[in-house]
């Protein structure tokens, strides 16, 4: 029984200890191969096929940004805040302002590589 708790209490402690590294990862602007000032989207978020999987559709245009997860990931900074990736998942899509920082240059026909800092007046609706 004694081992039992124990047990219990060593996966919950590393458990909890993930979470706190998890809330701590700083924002995408802190990311050190940020290059460029931010700008704020209007668009919609949603999990796609492919690399990356999260992307920006930039409403009224036919530009698609990509939500970097490979290339420019980093420990410690988060490409997308994990609030916002709770809410987001394959069966919804979440409208909103995003500020995002690039990661590379916008070149014609290219999927744009960012990360997004924040978003505000965000709308939550099913495919």
């Amino acid at each position: 029984m004694k081992l039992l708790v124990l047990i219990f209490f060593v996966v919950n402690l590393s458990f909890a200890q993930q979470d706190v590294l998890q809330a701590q990862c700083k924002p995408c602007r802190e990311h050190p191969q940020v290059n460029g000032l931010s700008f704020v989207v209007h668009g919609i978020l949603r999990v796609h096929n492919g690399a990356p999987s999260v992307r920006l559709w930039k409403i009224g245009t036919k530009r698609v940004l990509g939500i970097s997860e490979e290339m420019y990931y980093r420990d410690g900074f988060c490409n997308l805040p994990k609030w916002l990736a709770q809410k987001l998942n394959p069966d919804n899509e979440i409208i909103g302002d995003f500020v995002v920082y690039p990661f590379t240059a916008d070149k014609q026909g290219v999927m744009r590589l960012v990360c997004i800092d924040t978003a505000y007046n965000l709308t939550i609706r099913n495919k």
